[in-house]
């Protein structure tokens, strides 16, 4: 017998495709604005992570007071900002301005979803700290990592469920994983940080770099 692909079948591999590849060979927005968010904060404290190293770890509850270390991590953290804000700007244009781009309505609900989600837990943690010591409210901001990289793995676990790239999977069950070590470390250890940074490289700018890069089949 001839295994015919069903409409469900077919569905999931135009989602898949519409979330790589969009428009007239153009990024769909949601994976630029994953891989702009991971690579320019991913490598950004990878730099810091490096001036930490050469000049040594500064200490704890103290302020960083290398020079190398106050340089990078000034320009670092203003350069991921500005690439950061600059990629939303881009995503709101392309899925809501006059030329947005059509994806699947799965992929618009899957990453629109996450991204409605971290923008209210940033405001609910902004509001629930606001009256709190600022030692309180840097420990209780800390577990927003851990959030934001379960929302991650949410998303990564849908894309993989409705498409043909069950790889995603791995991403997904990684993002959850180091959600639960970032929660039970803390940021305040050089361990804690690093997981941070290769989640961010490995967990979202990686995978939304591959996505683009496949070609239409």
């Amino acid at each position: 017998m001839i295994d015919v692909p069903s409409r469900q079948d077919d569905g999931d591999l135009a989602y898949l495709k519409r979330l790589a590849l969009a428009g007239r060979g153009e990024p769909a927005p949601f994976l630029l604005l994953i891989a702009v968010f991971g690579g320019a904060y991913g490598f950004a404290l990878l730099s810091i992570l490096t001036a930490f190293m050469i000049e040594g770890l500064p200490k704890p509850g103290s302020p960083v007071e290398g020079p190398i270390s106050n340089f990078v991590g000034r320009w670092a953290i203003i350069t991921s900002h500005l690439a950061f804000f600059g990629a939303v700007l881009w995503t709101a244009w392309r899925t809501i301005g006059p030329n947005r781009i059509r994806l699947s309505r799965t992929a618009s609900a899957t990453w629109s979803a996450s991204f409605a989600a971290l923008v209210v837990t940033y405001v609910v943690f902004r509001m629930f700290t606001r009256d709190e010591p600022l030692t309180n409210v840097i420990h209780t901001n800390q577990i927003m990592v851990s959030v934001v990289l379960i929302l991650w793995g949410a998303a990564w676990w849908i894309t993989a469920l409705s498409g043909d790239r069950r790889w995603l999977i791995l991403v997904a069950i990684g993002s959850f994983a180091a959600a639960v070590a970032l929660a039970w470390l803390g940021l305040g250890s050089l361990t804690a940080l690093s997981i941070l940074c290769a989640s961010l490289i490995f967990l979202a700018f990686v995978p939304a770099v591959i996505l683009m890069r496949e070609k239409r089949r």
